[in-house]
């Protein structure tokens, strides 16, 4: 059985780096969105953060759990963090949330 590659998600570097401060602890993008979907983000599986599409400034984390929701207010969701994925997706039905080990 050969070993599933690493999720690759490049960041804008404003969220890498609260990744990287320890500020941030989840990604969170619209279940089903280019991949972003339960089949491929699942606990145990590595991610790695990407600043941009560089190569150099990378992280490489587990997931530690998902969960889907149709409403990110219910799960404690920072507001900031709330605001910022609405700023980039808009509004959805459906958000597919990956916490990682930090």
């Amino acid at each position: 059985m050969t070993e599933t590659k690493p999720l690759f998600v490049p960041l804008l570097k404003e969220y890498f780096l609260k990744f990287k401060t320890c500020e941030q602890d989840c990604e969170i993008r619209p279940n089903n969105h280019r991949g972003w979907n339960i089949k491929n983000v699942y606990p145990g599986r590595a991610i790695t953060l990407s600043n941009g599409y560089g190569k150099h400034d990378r992280l490489t984390l587990e997931i530690r759990s998902t969960m889907v929701t149709p409403d990110l207010k219910m799960e404690n969701i920072p507001q900031w963090h709330i605001d910022a994925v609405e700023k980039i997706y808009g509004q959805q039905d459906s958000w597919l949330i990956a916490y990682l080990n930090t």
